[in-house]
């Protein structure tokens, strides 16, 4: 019995001597890692740390309480922080509580066990005072986003937005002092990202007032991104066609172009060329002009071309259709020497000067639309 009661004393006096200096190196500043800016509501939330140094398997652990009361708690780890550098998670409380009154966000950073800082952030849900403007209409999609800033008076305002991976910020921006008066003012900005297909993302706007008290109103939407593209200019003859295609995504389109072209008889037409040519990679901003060749001159009559651009997942994106009135009529040889010789010399004579005069015609066509 005695032999056991000295072996726990002696176990008592090894935690009493390890939990201190296990306490001292937490309290050392060996992580230079603080909160710098915080946001919150009931619904959403973003927070924003700044490292002073390299640091890398940290801890970030956020949770919103009301009354005494835990409504939501969440868990992300920090790979890394450079130098000098920020990282910011944003995302949303998975809480039905929707009382008025105070709540406290707070927020701990630690490695392994051990905690490197802490912060805790209030608000009061419930509005105390009329805002001095209204946000809505937060409109995201794989270009960029929207969003309707309204007035109830004239005010200055900064605008924070910011693109969202699940938590991560992939990227943001902002604009300061931004003057809202008497009319609606409609805020738009580009990703300046690349984005992937079919992947889901969120876009997060905070508009921030000054007067009578600094005040934040927030707003987040998801949605899906897609490849995206338009045709904004055709040429087309018996010789061939082109279409020039204008990208409006952050998803690089890898698509295709197919120029369609059937005889028309009356009531009735037939298909007698279907060709798919490739596309260069469009981004957002970027424009291409997708040229084809017919493999013979359209001979005398009418004809309708189908230009469809096909994106990366094989759906049409664009759609344009046109005519085309050929008054080509092929010469008849009168010798078979002549023939020969003119089967040998057309198609390599024919080939680049169509291809010329297309791209001359398509870029002529493009400046009088501009």
């Amino acid at each position: 019995m005695k032999s056991a009661f000295l072996s726990l004393t002696a176990i008592v006096m090894v935690l009493f001597l390890v939990i201190p200096s296990s306490a001292l190196d937490c309290s050392s500043n060996e992580y230079n890692v603080t909160v710098t800016d915080i946001y919150s509501d009931l619904e959403t939330c973003d927070i924003t740390l700044h490292g002073s140094e390299n640091a890398s398997g940290l801890e970030l652990d956020i949770s919103l309480v009301h009354s005494g009361t835990v409504l939501d708690s969440k868990t992300f780890i920090i790979d890394s922080i450079t130098p000098d550098s920020d990282v910011t998670k944003a995302f949303r409380w998975n809480t039905d509580n929707l009382e008025d009154g105070k709540y406290t966000v707070t927020s701990t950073i630690s490695k392994d066990g051990c905690t490197i800082s802490e912060n805790t952030y209030s608000f009061v849900n419930g509005r105390q005072t009329i805002p001095r403007i209204t946000v809505d209409d937060l409109v995201p999609n794989s270009q960029g986003f929207s969003v309707m800033i309204t007035p109830i008076d004239a005010v200055l305002v900064d605008i924070e937005y910011m693109l969202m991976d699940d938590s991560d910020v992939i990227y943001s921006g902002s604009e300061k002092k931004v003057s809202v008066s008497t009319l609606p003012l409609e805020v738009s900005k580009d990703w300046n990202v690349l984005l992937e297909n079919n992947k889901d993302y969120s876009a997060r706007v905070k508009v921030k007032l000054y007067s009578p008290s600094v005040t934040y109103i927030a707003l987040t939407e998801d949605f899906t991104a897609h490849d995206d593209v338009f045709i904004s200019d055709t040429y087309e003859d018996d010789i061939g066609a082109s279409a020039t295609i204008d990208g409006i995504s952050q998803v690089p389109f890898k698509g295709s172009v197919r120029f369609s072209v059937s005889q028309v008889d009356g009531n009735d037409k037939s298909e007698i060329i279907s060709v798919v040519e490739k596309s260069p990679v469009i981004l957002n901003g970027d424009d291409e002009t997708v040229e084809t060749i017919w493999n013979e001159r359209l001979t005398a009559g009418e004809y309708e071309l189908l230009i469809e651009v096909i994106g990366n997942d094989g759906n049409i994106l664009d759609v344009e259709e046109k005519i085309i009135e050929s008054d080509y009529e092929p010469l008849v040889n009168q010798t078979n020497a002549s023939s020969d010789q003119s089967a040998q010399q057309s198609p390599g004579f024919l080939l680049p000067v169509a291809l010329i005069f297309i791209t001359i015609a398509a870029i002529i066509s493009r400046q009088k639309q501009h």
